[in-house]
């Protein structure tokens, strides 16, 4: 497990009072949403509804509070972050292994609910990536890949192997944003949805330069996390 590193916890406990970007497809409006864990029974009841048991959603809850503490943000979903600088992450319910918005819940820019790697439901304007790169999203499409979205101008990770676990969102340039919570200690993936010619920066515990991903539109099925602490979705 990846131990806190890098700011001060003051800076962590700090919860930053901003979402950063409007929602791809919302029920309720970012203004009247919870901006901390102080209440989290509207969450509960997602997380009920989606039929997690009062463990399993306490487990949920359990991760959520970690990220909040360690890398500041809004809980909008009891599996859904919106962090500092225009960044995201969403959550897996316990036992799946894909990361998908709840019905009803704020989508910052993930799979909707009902999305699978079978049968999935595809937002307008939006591609599922095959085999060849000429049948990839366009321009100004998100990205359908293993049945996880990729909107355009984003730089996507997750914690799994072809997009599995826990999804990570980033898009603002010259940020240094540490990578939220834990389980990004083994081999993970990426998708590079940005504008053309774009490349995201992989960097350790000290800032330095690991490795840039390739341009638009690009992947990795089988990223090494290890000595990956922070991404920068550009430079300009």
């Amino acid at each position: 497990m990846r131990i806190l590193h890098g700011r001060a916890w003051a800076a962590r406990l700090a919860l930053v009072a901003a979402l950063g970007l409007a929602p791809f497809g919302t029920t309720a409006s970012a203004s009247a949403l919870p901006t901390t864990t102080g209440s989290v029974a509207p969450f509960a009841a997602q997380a009920k509804a989606a039929g997690l048991t009062a463990a399993q959603a306490a487990s949920l809850q359990a991760q959520v509070g970690r990220i909040l503490a360690k890398d500041g943000g809004h809980q909008v979903a009891a599996n859904e972050i919106a962090l500092p600088h225009g960044a995201s992450v969403l959550l897996p319910l316990p036992g799946q292994m894909h990361a998908r918005v709840l019905p009803g819940a704020v989508n910052l820019g993930f799979a909707p609910a009902g999305s699978t790697r079978e049968g999935r439901t595809h937002p307008e304007g939006a591609v599922q990536p095959q085999d060849s790169i000429s049948q990839w999203p366009q321009d100004g499409q998100a990205a359908n890949w293993n049945g996880n979205w990729c909107y355009y101008g984003y730089f996507c990770a997750w914690t799994g192997e072809g997009a599995s676990g826990a999804q990570f969102n980033v898009s603002q340039c010259n940020v240094d944003q540490e990578l939220p919570g834990s389980g990004w200690d083994g081999t993970g993936s990426w998708f590079n949805n940005q504008t053309p010619g774009t490349q995201a920066l992989l960097k350790d515990k000290n800032h330095s330069l690991v490795t840039l991903s390739a341009p638009p539109k690009s992947e990795d099925f089988d990223q090494n996390w290890g000595p990956i602490w922070y991404l920068d979705a550009c430079q300009h």
